[in-house]
């Protein structure tokens, strides 16, 4: 693996690559506008339309799973520039053009763009950095993802009062981020990443343990995503509030994340492989309170805890990947990533299992903290007498 101690020190370098968390950060950050289109396009059926919401999940896949292939012919860092130029200008063009079919081809792009962004970032966090230095900025990658959603979600919100469509102008930092991946991050080709190794193991079978990795990585954000997407619903439907109390609940989810991604690398040094205990112990406690809420502030804490555990797993099992996969590259990491996309995209499919269970919200929300309560107990015993997974 290549290692520069000098650039654990460049503050431009990492920077220019933590910028690029406020992009990918933002997907969502649209989400709110749903309505307001589903009303100016009243021929296109209201799950159509949210499939503005969800269909950038689905095609980050597409992203990461072609890193590879794009990295080999235009470098990391040409590949780094494509994906902004893909989110930037994919985010920007309804603002022009607010048709229905122009927004759903966009977002398509726009999430192809965010995968790519996704795969090329932790390649080169893994490969200009290591050490406890490497454990910090991953953390601050999902730490300034976490701010970053809060921010772009607030000014979509603000923008607002000048038309659905102006919301989308939240977007234009893509090409701001450009510039700063232009000028400080160092080019980097493919073959001066850990090509040995990568030849040696390419044909080999992928391990159990990195496919284990995976699938505890699609499970953990299926989970931690039902929080995201009924948190708001709990507040309406139980008199604590309305939806401007709800969207505060993902702001302080945001927050949290982003409190994650300062106190991850510490985490690390301290706890070793016992983090991803504490991690699924917060999101259970988080999920336990929405749960047994009687009222607003509960559900708000729950928010902010899921917030800071989901920001603590999901760097570990990243990080992990690298660690204990190494060998295997970028293939490592992307399956994980993949995995990661997966589990944001199904979750409403996994909504729809817990209400066959139970139609209260309560419930499904005890039944999520217990699925994390489960996932502590697995991560506490096989952690014992170990450092790493």
């Amino acid at each position: 693996m290549y290692q520069n101690h000098n650039q654990n020190h460049n503050l431009k370098l990492k920077m220019a690559l933590l910028s690029t968390c406020l992009v990918s950060a933002s997907l969502n950050a649209v989400t709110g506008l749903v309505p307001e289109m589903a009303e100016a396009f009243p021929d296109v059926s209201l799950s159509t339309v949210e499939l503005i919401a969800t269909v950038p999940s689905l095609f980050q896949m597409v992203g990461v799973l072609g890193g590879q292939p794009v990295a080999k012919k235009l470098g990391y860092k040409g590949t780094m520039l494509l994906a902004l130029l893909f989110c930037a200008a994919g985010g920007v063009i309804p603002v022009f053009l607010p048709l229905f079919p122009v927004i759903f081809i966009t977002r398509c792009f726009f999430g192809t763009g965010c995968g790519l962004l996704m795969s090329s970032l932790l390649t080169l966090t893994v490969h200009f950095f290591d050490g406890r230095t490497r454990s910090t900025m991953i953390g601050l990658n999902g730490g300034i993802s976490g701010l970053g959603s809060a921010f772009a979600t607030f000014v979509a919100g603000m923008l607002l009062v000048f038309g659905w469509n102006v919301s989308f102008s939240v977007y234009f930092l893509g090409f701001a981020v450009m510039a700063l991946v232009l000028l400080f991050v160092p080019k980097v080709d493919k073959s001066e990443m850990n090509t040995v190794s990568v030849q040696k193991t390419s044909k080999a079978a992928l391990p159990v343990g990195l496919w284990g990795l995976g699938i505890l990585m699609f499970v953990s954000v299926m989970l931690a995503t039902v929080y995201v997407i009924k948190a708001s619903t709990l507040i309406t439907d139980y008199g604590y509030g309305t939806a401007r109390e709800g969207s505060v609940s993902l702001t302080l989810l945001s927050l949290g994340s982003f409190l994650a991604g300062l106190t991850y690398g510490r985490i690390r040094a301290r706890l070793a492989g016992q983090t991803l205990t504490l991690a699924f112990a917060i999101c259970a406690a988080g999920c336990l309170l929405g749960g047994f809420a009687n009222g607003l502030l509960a559900v708000w804490v729950g928010a902010f805890l899921l917030g800071y555990g989901y920001l603590i797993f999901m760097p570990f099992l990243q990080e992990q990947a690298s660690r204990s996969y190494g060998a295997f590259g970028e293939t490592a990491t992307n399956l994980v990533l993949v995995f990661q996309s997966i589990g944001a995209f199904v979750t409403p499919w996994l909504g729809t299992l817990f209400g066959m269970i139970s139609g209260d919200l309560k419930i499904q929300f005890l039944m999520t903290a217990g699925c994390f309560a489960a996932l502590t107990v697995g991560a506490l015993l096989r952690m014992r007498g170990s450092t790493e997974i």
